[in-house]
């Protein structure tokens, strides 16, 4: 009986043995997957990082260039309204100028009147269309700004 109890004794604590160094092996392992997926995610990280980077540089390069397109449009529209402007000021000038003109011809008398009686109409005329331009172009130019927002 002692010696089967020594058997069994000596049994156990082999196979206690072999039980323990299986689980450290597997749990080496286990260490070892994770290891290694740890190891190949941080490119994925680095890249992703990158793209990130990346983006933020071609959105505030875009930002840049729409606004310079925005202020390069806003002043050629500008100057588009200064050129109506002054064309219309000056088709107002030209018909004050025979108006005045028109003044004088009809103390004068007969055909000059009716020389600057038409140059006065051709003026009101210019200014009519050219006053006419510019509240169009003012209306687009709102439907345009209203869209926009």
């Amino acid at each position: 009986m002692a010696l089967g109890a020594l058997v069994n004794l000596a049994l156990c604590l082999l196979c206690s043995s072999l039980e323990l160094v299986t689980v450290l092996v597997l749990r080496g392992l286990a260490l070892l997957a994770v290891s290694v997926v740890q190891l190949l995610r941080l490119p994925g990280q680095a890249g992703n990082a990158a793209l990130e980077a990346a983006k933020g540089a071609i959105d505030a390069a875009l930002e840049l260039v729409l606004g310079m397109a925005w202020d390069v449009v806003v002043a050629v529209v500008s100057a588009f309204l200064d050129f109506l402007w002054s064309m219309a000021t000056g088709a107002l000038e030209l018909t004050a100028t025979a108006v005045t003109e028109l003044v004088e011809a009809a103390r004068d008398g007969g055909e000059e009147a009716t020389k600057a009686l038409t140059a006065a109409l051709e003026g009101a005329v210019d200014a009519a269309v050219a006053t006419k331009l510019v509240e169009s172009y003012v209306g687009a130019l709102g439907q345009v700004v209203e869209s926009l927002n």
